[in-house]
This record gives C-alpha cells, structure tokens and sequence, in this order.
C-alpha cells in the first residue's frame, strides 16, 4: 500500500526557512506524509550530492548548500523500487523571496515600463495597461482545471479570480538570515529614443532584511522580513504643448480669458523642441518621488503530530508624487494593502486530510488631484478645477475624470476542504464564503469636464482659446457610496487512477455572488444574484507503456464576477445624484454658474445594468502532448482554446438622431434625443463574446552542468465583440473600446475584431549558466574566478491593435450623436492591416487623405475595430553575477550581480496618433519602455 501512495505522491517542493538549507515534505496524493523516503539531492555543478531520509511527518531537511538550483529525487524502499525526480527552486533566505531570487536569476523581468504611461493601480486599469498597451497576452498552458480554483483568464496568465489557502512549512532547524541591496543610478543608463540632452538624474534603491528561525520550542518556527523602496528622479516624457502663438487667449471676454490664462499655466513655460516630429512636441523632465515599504511575519507551528498552524500578516504602503511636466497631468497616490492569513491542516489517516482557513485582506487607495493643480484657479475665486480634454491636439488639463479616487475594501473569508484517498480514487471536496465591504468614493466627473474638439471650422486649441467648449459633463451630489455582499463557491472532486500509465480527474464547482446592496440605501445596483453558475471540469493524463511521452487533456468552465467598478457606476442616477451634459455651453458663466445639488426632477444621464445582466464565463480547454528528451530535457506541444461568453461591455443609448425641422449641430444633440427625460444612457451589458485559440511549442532544459534553458513560441488569436475579461463596462474604459460607433448598428457586424492584447507571435528565451571557470580549483583563482554566472531573457512579441477615430464629434468630423468614439471612412483599403511601426514611415501609412471623416448624422465610418498594429515587442535583458563564500559554514555567502535590463537599448514604440482631425495623426511621438536600465545588487546570507 505505501509503494502504491508513494507511485500517486505529490512533491511539495520546498519554500526554505533558510539559506544554505533545503527542506521540503513527501506527501501522497491526497497529502498523508509518506516516512522512510530517501532523499537525494544533486548540484552536477559541483558534482556533489546529499541526502536525507524523510521522519514520521514525512518532512527532510538537507544543510549545509549554496544559494542555486539542485536537482532531487525520491525513493521508497531498495533500488528499483518506486521512486520520483524533481527540482528546487533556488535555496534563499526565505519563503517570500526564493520565488523572486529565482525569478532574477533567469531574468524573468524582460523590461521596465515607461513610467510616463500612467496606471491608476486600482481596479483592472493596471492589468488592461499592461495587456494593450504595453506587452499584450502571453499564453499560459494549464494541463488541469482544479475544481478548488478558479480559472477565469487564467489562459493568458491572469486568473482573476485566483485564490490560495495559505499552507504549513516545514519548521526551521536553525536561523539563517539575509540582507539584500539593490541600486540604480542614471549615470549608468541610456537616453530613451525621444529625449532631448543627457540622461535626467535619478537614483532609485531598495533594501530587504530577512530572517527566519525556530522559537523557544521546536514545534514552532518564525519569518521575518522588512524592506523598503525609493526612487527619486527628473521624469523624462514627451507631451505636446501649445505653440507660442497659442499661449495668449482670444476670447472678447476678459472674465473668460482670465479663466483660459489661468488654465494655460498648467502647461510648462517650454516651447516644442522637436519639430522634426510634431510642432507641438515638447520633450522635458520634471521631478518625481516614490517611495515603498513592505514587512511580513510568518508563524508555523506544530501543535501535535497530526495538526499544523500556518499565520502570516503583511503589509505594505505605496506613494508617488507623481511628475508633473503638465500640472495636475497624473495624480497623487496613497496606496495600502495588508493581509492576515490563517489555516490549519489535521492529519486524520494515512489516508485523510483536512484543511481550514481564514483570510482577510484589506486594500486602501488614495488618489486625488495635486495641490498644484487644484490651486489653478483659485487667484480667481474658483475652488474646483475642471478636467480639460483638448481632444488630443494638446495634453489635457487634469488627471482625469475619474479623481478624486478613495476606497477602502474589506474583504473576510473562510475555507475549508477535506480529501480522503480510497483504492484507485482520491476525493476532496471544499467550500469557501466570503463578506465584501466596499467604501468607495468614485467621483467621475464630479470636478467638471470641459471638451475642445474641432468644431465650426476651429481646431480644438483654437476653440479653447476662443473659450468655445464643444461640451461639458458634470456629475452632482454625494458620491460616497459603502456596498456589502456575499460571496460563494463548493467544490468536489475525483482524481482516478484507473491504470498505472492513465489517470482521469472528474470535478464540479458552484459559485454565488448576492446582489451588492448599498448600506445608506443610496443606491439601488439592479442586479440579482446570479444563481446558476456551475463549473464542471474535467481531465485525463495518458503515458502509453509507461514511455517518455505522456498526452494531457483538459476541460472546464470558468465563471468572472461583476466588480465593485461595474455596479458602482448606478450611484450616478437620480434622485440621489445627477450628470448633466451641455453642448456648446456658455463658457462665460459656466464655472460659476454649475449647481452644487442635484435639481429634483432634472434632466440626468444615467447608468444601469442591463436586467439580464449575468456572471461572464468561459470555456476552457487544452491538449499537450509532452516528451522527456536527452540532457535533462522536455519538449512540449500544446493547444490551447477559450470560448467566453456575457463579457461585459457597455452600450450607450439614447443618442441624438436626425430630427427634420432640427439642424444636425453640436448645439442641437440634447434637442435630438429620443427620451427628452435623460441625456446619454450607458448600460453595462453582457453581451460580448471571446474566442482564443493558440499552439504552442515549448522546449525546457532542467539544471545540469549549470546550464538550465527555457524557450516557447506561441502563435494565436484572440478575438471578441467589444469587450474581454479584462473589461468592466465602466467609463474608465475609453469610449473607443466600450461602445460602438453608432446606436443602431448590428453589434456584431460593428464590433467583431481581434482582441486589442491580440498578439499572434510570440517567441520567449530565458536561460542561466554558471560559467565553469575555475570550478575544482582552489586559493586565488577560485576567488577570481569561480562562482560566475550570467542569465538573460529575451522576448519577440507581435504589437497590438488599434483603429483610428475621428476625433471629433461635429459635422464634418463625426456622426453628431453626443458620443467621441467615432470612425472614419476608409479611401485606400490597401493600408488594412499594416503595422504603422516606426516613427519615420509610420505617416506614409497613416496619411490623412487615406481617411474620410464626413460621417453621414447618427451613422457611422466603414473602418473596422482594431485593423492595425502597434510596435511589437523586441527586447533582450541580460544579468551576470558572483557568489563568494566566507569561512564558517556553507551557507555565508555573498551574491553580487549586475542587471542590463533593455541590453541593446531598443524602442518599443506607441501606436500613432488616431485622431484623423490633429495634427499628430500618424505621428509616433513616445514609446513604452525605457531605454538601457543598469542595476546592482548585492545578497548577503548568513
């Protein structure tokens, strides 16, 4: 019976207390510990091996190893009996940071982000940044859908609604600790591609201090860890600014041009300095602050031989003052996250185990206008600052629409499972429920929104110094909202053993979201709980004759959740708040004349859930079929398919239609709605649909002669109607992506397109190497030379896809609706497709004469959704270190490294302008990562 569990084990690889120490537990399947295995563990580097036996609780500890990768195997019993291969990961100074130091180790970091790409870092605004703009999808395989997880987006590497019950450790024999330092200075780095004079000073460093060790019993054991960031620098960006000429007012107003004078300070007293790629361009620095803390304490401990406690509290503070090259242009951030986690395992048998719980997570997230730019207008008497959008001619005024941001979200859960083996079957089965508390100050709009478009033969900076807004939207009352709900989900599952070469898994998931209910009463969501959502899965793994070749299969379904985001936007409905929207205002009084409550039975917009609204979902599926090679080698190829279904998506309704007897102006939209009670009607929708399909070839070599090597190339494509998992029907989701161009356009003939993280190539590399100099020799030369090692990644990524828009909203410009997000006509249908990738040739493509934006009233342009692609990915990232040892034990050591972050200083660039009406259609004017980053850090373990 204990060869039969040991054939079915399950290796929990270990998370080491500490340096220099490997320790880890041998389970069976469904988590018994298994004793008398022996364990071997090898570094071919070395050519040194050691070994241990596992206790009673099935836990081994092997001393006395440097920090890097070791292979081990398993076996129980004499030679020839049934034994199990497998690798650690790198040996560190503690649980939460062996993961990161392997991670550095092969250069899994490809690039930094430019930092001029603001991400809010609230909601899904990070993750949709990273998805569109800056990377796209990467395909993830999943050769098995648990029943105990959570799939949704898993297939490109974000599972949303991922979650895992803290586990016990192994107890720690002896404290160890590390202290690890990190650098960067700009003297080292490179110029980004658009950046006027020398490198702009920065300095940004981070420290850790860890430690971890028994207490005064054996039985239990603790985890420190405490660091911190900061960074401070001259953010470079390039912006486009008004010209000379356009620094002066010109409204026959003098309140009027005292209002756009005071508005104009916002823009820095530096004129364009690149000509040569826009007249407005302007490329300067301006100073920014981060800085970060982050601590963790760790209790395991070992209340009898069958029960074990696991805590862990964390926390960690974030804040930015941001730069500021245009005042108020991103805005102030205060974020603070902090978990305390529990759970308990009880052994029961050989053959069953248990599991319980409790999680609470707590997230608060600060981010409000800067002073500066609140004070904008205060010489005037004016206290609050509108948002200034100058339809892309000029960098907006202003942070955006969305700030003053505040929320606080609370969220308590409990866990439980239970698995228990029988024959050929392992069982478990698990619960979870969980209480959400949301306060969450969302204040779209509530500081004003002023837009210039091109309108009456005027661009949109003349219409602003004219003091000629083509709209302004503001929304009015209290805007605070506290929403409570439940959360569930049960599972159970089978996985059969039903031949020695073929296993099958058989499982179903059921989860429940209740209706969010507002605790003042405010607000009313409109939405009920959506109470049929089960998630059946189902797998197989195949090795025919017990070869090196073995074929997995996968299927489930996986359902999303409606975010706090999506149902928060129903506080904008009266009569609790109102939003009102005026075309071609009167500028003159318009400021001091805004109501400051809302008007009971005022004209308002409102946003709804649609009442069929459900929970979105997927079908998810995959086939591998993977084979050990020679070298300590597999290679693996892969399909991966999606189908996902009720996507949120948002439909904006009520749109201005041609009236006869009613000219088609800007002035005239509201005049022109069908329901004169409302203006704009945007309703959250579940009626997007996603494809995905990819192959991928994978080619991985595991750590010998200090050589480890991972390679995949994915080819797919991703397609959807106007929404994807990312998307939360919000308007913090530009209108170009959430809305189509027209009211009454079949959606799927208007919206059906690739995805916009669609990225059909991919192709990533990343490897390690302990260079083998001086590897047996001793005195000098092994302090010279021994202990070197160099790793890198290099990724090849196709670009994403856009569309161009019109950029305006008027006749001439745009179908005269009340909606911005507008398509032109396409004249030559040859440029469809194309990749408009490089600043010198991307307006040879993108010509303006190639487009129309004479959109007929309420109709729409023949452009499709995302018909061209941006700068792809092409970047290669390279690092190379030294380990030294001191006297007094194995584990004292010191790792000095060197990172080369962006090695060969390559662009990757931003899609072009789309606005047809600005002079920087076509134009590339920024890119999306950095130039060369350097950076050293030194791990001292002792």
């Amino acid at each position: 019976m204990r060869a039969l569990l040991f054939c079915m084990l399950v290796l929990s690889l270990p998370t080491t207390a500490a340096a220099g120490e490997i320790q880890g537990h041998i389970r069976s399947a469904q988590g018994a510990a298994i004793s008398g295995a022996k364990i071997t563990v090898t570094n071919q580097q070395e050519d040194a091996h050691w070994e241990a036996v596992t206790g009673e609780d099935g836990d081994f500890t092997v001393t006395g190893l440097d920090p890097g990768f070791y292979r081990g195997s398993a076996r129980l019993g004499p030679p020839g009996s049934a034994r199990a291969d497998f690798q650690f990961p790198q040996a560190q100074a503690q649980a939460a940071s062996a993961a990161e130091e392997r991670s550095r180790n092969l250069l899994l970091v490809a690039e930094e982000r430019n930092p001029n790409i603001f991400v809010s870092r609230i909601d899904l605004n990070a993750l949709r940044t990273r998805l569109t703009l800056i990377r796209g999808a990467e395909a993830q395989y999943i050769p098995e859908f648990r029943p105990e997880q959570n799939y949704f987006g898993a297939e490109f590497g974000f599972p949303l609604q991922e979650f895992e019950v803290i586990r016990s450790r192994p107890l720690a024999t002896g404290w160890r600790g590390s202290v690890f330092g990190l650098h960067q200075n700009s003297a080292l780095n490179a110029r980004k591609f658009f950046q006027v004079g020398p490198v702009a000073p920065s300095r940004s460093s981070r420290y850790d201090l860890t430690a971890g060790g028994p207490m005064l019993s054996p039985n239990a054991s603790l985890l420190f860890q405490f660091g911190q960031g900061f960074t401070s620098d001259l953010l470079n960006d390039t912006i486009q600014v008004p010209l000379a000429s356009e620094r002066t007012p010109r409204s026959s107003d003098p309140e009027v041009n005292a209002v756009i004078a005071n508005l104009l300070r916002a823009y820095p007293a530096e004129l364009p300095n690149l000509p040569h790629i826009s007249p407005r361009v302007l490329n300067a620095n301006a100073p920014r602050d981060i800085n970060s803390t982050n601590s963790l304490a760790r209790l395991d401990l070992k209340a009898a031989e069958d029960i074990s406690f696991a805590l862990r509290y964390s926390i960690s503070d974030f804040s930015e003052d941001p730069a500021e090259l245009v005042v108020g242009q991103k805005p102030q951030t205060e974020l603070r996250t902090q978990a305390a986690h529990a759970s308990v395992t009880r052994t029961f048998s050989a053959e069953t185990i248990g599991r319980f719980g409790f999680h609470f997570d707590r997230t608060k997230a600060l981010l409000q206008p800067t002073s500066r730019f609140t004070e904008l207008l205060a010489p005037l008497g004016i206290a609050s600052v509108p948002n200034v959008d100058l339809a892309f001619e000029v960098a907006n005024i202003g942070p955006g629409v969305i700030f003053p941001r505040r929320r606080i979200q609370n969220r308590f859960q409990l866990y439980a499972d239970l698995s228990r083996t029988l024959g050929r079957h392992t069982l478990k089965a698990g619960w979870s429920t969980s209480r959400i508390q949301v306060n969450d100050l969302q204040s779209d709009n509530s500081r004003g929104t002023l837009r210039f478009a091109a309108d009456s033969g005027r661009s949109a900076v003349e219409n602003f110094l004219l003091g000629r807004p083509e709209s302004f939207t503001v929304a009015l009352g209290n805007l605070l909202r506290g929403f409570r709900n439940w959360e569930h989900f049960f599972f159970v599952e089978d996985q059969i053993r039903l031949f020695p070469s073929f296993s099958l898994s058989l499982g179903l998931r059921y989860e429940l979201m209740t209706a969010p209910t507002e605790v003042n009463g405010l607000t009313d969501t409109g939405f009920s709980a959506d109470k049929n959502n089960f998630a059946p899965r189902f797998g197989f793994a195949w090795n025919p004759r017990s070869g090196s070749t073995t074929v997995r299969g996968a299927y489930g379904i996986s359902y999303g959740t409606l975010f706090p985001v999506s149902y928060g936007m129903t506080r904008f409905n009266p009569p609790a708040t109102q939003v009102i929207e005026v075309f071609e205002p009167d500028f003159a009084n318009l400021l001091s004349g805004i109501p400051q409550e809302p008007e009971e039975g005022g004209r308002s917009a409102l946003n709804i859930l649609n009442p069929d609204l459900a929970h979105p979902y997927s079908h998810q599926y995959t086939l591998g079929i993977e084979r050990t090679l020679p070298w300590a080698s597999t290679f693996r190829i892969a399909y991966l398919g999606m189908r996902s279904f009720k996507l949120f998506s948002r439909g904006v309704y009520n749109r201005a239609h041609p009236v006869p007897g009613i000219p088609t102006t800007t002035a005239t939209i509201n005049q022109r709605r069908p329901d004169p009670r409302y203006f704009a009607i945007n309703m959250i929708e579940g009626n997007s649909i996603a494809y995905y399909d990819a192959m991928q070839l994978s080619f991985q070599k595991r750590l010998t002669h200090g050589l480890t090597f991972q390679a995949s190339y994915t080819f797919s494509k991703n397609i959807d109607i106007g929404g994807d998992f990312t998307n939360t029907a919000s308007v913090e989701v530009p209108p170009e992506v959430g809305t189509s161009s027209c009211e009454l356009c079949d959606r799927v003939s208007d919206q059906k397109a690739v995805s916009l993280f669609d990225t059909p190539h991919a192709l990533s590399i990343r490897y390690s190497y302990s260079l083998p100099f001086a590897s047996r020799a001793d005195g000098w030369k092994t302090a010279l030379f021994g202990g070197w090692q160099i790793s890198g990644a290099t990724i090849f990524q196709s670009g994403t896809t856009f569309h161009p828009h019109t950029g305006s909203d008027a006749p001439g410009f745009g179908n005269v609706d009340g909606q911005t997000s507008d398509r032109p006509n396409i004249l030559n249908p040859d440029i469809l497709g194309t990749s408009p990738d490089d600043p010198d040739t991307s307006q040879l493509i993108f010509d303006r004469a190639f487009f129309d934006t004479n959109i007929p009233p309420g109709g729409r342009g023949n452009i499709g959704y995302n018909t061209f692609r941006k700068d792809g990915t092409n970047n290669w990232s390279f690092a190379v270190g030294k380990m030294f040892r001191f006297a007094g034990g194995r584990e004292r050591t010191l790792r000095f490294r060197a990172e080369f972050l962006n090695l060969l200083n390559h662009a990757q660039f931003i899609k072009p302008g789309v606005q047809v009406s600005i002079p920087t259609f076509g134009q590339i004017t920024n890119t999306v990562n950095k130039g060369r980053q350097v950076q050293f850090s030194l791990r001292l373990n002792f």
